[in-house]
């Protein structure tokens, strides 16, 4: 079969445990492939210098759903088949695979029919989320990541839309997530997400995260809720007494202590889409070019930010999930 559902997860499912799904896109083009190293700074308590940074972020955001109280679903493409809910060394493999790229809705049945491992996007793993109905009769009904995809700057010249946010409007599942990539069109996406009927919740923020930098004034304004259990009734009125069928995206601002102060990445950001746009490259390049330059340009503090925003939505998700469970 093409999509494979652990005995784990089925399980958990069946009795009404509380499952998170994770997306791999983030192991295998989000995150470095090599240990801790000098030029990221100094390497924060919570990763394992030891490990490569893509599977040590793996490591502890299990960590954080299972110490929660979650069951964590690792979702990715392993060797033609879409497994959801992976075990230790599945996801080991995977961070490691140079080969393995990142999968979304377009390209997700080439990449199984062709035999392919890939990291999987916010939209493939809402995708898997939903296929689990149909191989355990329940729905994995939440999903966290760091940032969701949207729309990206200079639209208007080059129009490039994040499959997410199909993805987002007709799949019922909260998303965790501090808000949308930085190096995104902010605006543009919350603009787009309240188009699409998907309800905007910050978790103990009124503000829209801009992933990994501060909040700010000038952020789109959200619905504030003060607590996963919050979380959890929105949910069910909007699926279960209204009848919606799209995602509840529910934010979290990153981490004090971590956050980026706002205006710090628009320089480098700006250098690297001109040097991008010049290159003739396709577009799943786009983010994870971004994304590295950022990462050097901040000499590691945009990737410890991420780590632990990543960590601290698992922990979120966990939450969340576990008030509906009960």
């Amino acid at each position: 079969m093409s999509v494979l559902l652990s005995d784990e997860i089925r399980k958990a499912l069946q009795s009404g445990g509380p499952v998170v799904a994770l997306e791999t896109a983030v192991l295998t083009k989000g995150l470095p492939r090599v240990p801790w190293g000098i030029e990221f700074g100094i390497c924060p308590s919570f990763i394992d210098e030891s490990t490569p940074i893509n599977l040590a972020a793996a490591n502890a955001m299990t960590l954080a759903v299972r110490t929660a109280g979650g069951i964590p679903a690792w979702v990715a493409v392993i060797d033609g088949s879409l497994r959801i809910g992976l075990s230790d060394l599945e996801i080991e493999n995977l961070a490691v695979d140079e080969t393995a790229g990142k999968v979304s809705l377009a390209n997700v049945a080439s990449a199984l029919a062709q035999k392919k491992s890939a990291g999987t996007t916010v939209a493939t793993t809402l995708l898997a989320c939903n296929l689990t109905r149909q191989l355990s009769g329940h729905a994995i009904q939440v999903f966290a990541t760091g940032g969701i995809g949207g729309i990206h700057r200079n639209w208007a010249n080059r129009l490039d839309v994040s499959s997410d946010l199909r993805a987002l409007a007709t799949t019922p599942t909260c998303v965790i997530a501090s808000g949308a990539k930085s190096i995104l069109d902010i605006p543009a996406t919350v603009e787009s997400l309240e188009t699409l009927g998907v309800p905007i919740l910050g978790l103990q923020t009124d503000s829209f995260p801009c992933f990994v930098e501060a909040k700010s004034d000038n952020d789109p304004h959200i619905d504030c809720v003060a607590s996963p259990e919050e979380v959890a009734k929105i949910c069910h009125v909007h699926w279960n007494e209204l009848g919606a069928t799209s995602a509840v995206f529910a934010t979290c601002q990153v981490p004090d202590g971590v956050a980026l102060g706002r205006g710090t990445l628009e320089r480098v950001i700006e250098e690297t889409e001109k040097t991008w746009s010049s290159s003739g490259e396709v577009g799943a390049t786009r983010t994870p070019a971004l994304l590295d330059a950022l990462a050097h340009h901040t000499n590691g503090k945009s990737l410890i930010a991420n780590v632990a925003l990543l960590c601290n939505n698992a922990t979120r998700a966990a939450e969340i999930s576990v008030a509906m469970s009960s």
